[in-house]
């Protein structure tokens, strides 16, 4: 089945309430779990490494009940805890319904078990985003450059943006 096709049967099953909420507590609990356990294994530690990099050796068992979907019950002090062991982002947040379904359809290695921060690439510079003028809302490079704008309608501004495509996102699932 295509990504597209996937894409819209999944936004088809979201008109029912019922489904929602189920893709919520599944994408939480399953994602969750497995993200930990991705990421152990990606960083080649057993639970009781993971563990010793939490600061508590005892605390493998916890490890195990993490990585179990049945869990149900991180907080975000366990989280963060976690995201500093593995050296990764951390993000939580409230998305469009939309999104989530590109997360779940988009999923890929590196979103279930991003790098850790020495592994990644550095990141190419962001663009610097060009702002209109704040009286009109318009840009005047000059008549004689070769990127001057239409002065019929408002620049569009881009900025960097804090969200992203699921791809981007490794750091909750």
């Amino acid at each position: 089945m295509s990504t597209a096709s996937k894409r819209r049967q999944m936004w088809q099953s979201l008109s029912d309430p019922d489904f929602r909420k189920q893709l919520i507590a599944e994408h939480i609990d399953v994602g969750i779990a497995f993200q930990i356990r991705s990421l152990r294994n990606r960083q080649k530690l057993t639970q009781t490494d993971l563990a010793e990099l939490l600061g508590d050796k005892s605390k493998q068992p916890m490890i195990s009940g993490w990585e179990n979907p049945n869990y149900r019950r991180y907080t975000l002090a366990t989280l963060k805890e976690l995201a500093k062991a593995f050296d990764v982002g951390l993000l939580v947040r409230f998305v469009p319904f939309s999104q989530l379904v590109d997360w779940t359809v988009d999923l890929t290695s590196d979103v279930i078990a991003p790098p850790s921060f020495s592994e990644e690439p550095p990141p190419i510079a962001a663009p610097v985003p060009v702002a209109s003028t704040p009286t009109s809302g318009f840009i005047n490079l000059g008549a004689n450059s070769p990127d001057v704008p239409s002065l019929d309608r408002p620049a569009e501004v881009t900025y960097p943006s804090t969200a992203t495509t699921g791809k981007e996102l490794a750091h909750v699932v």
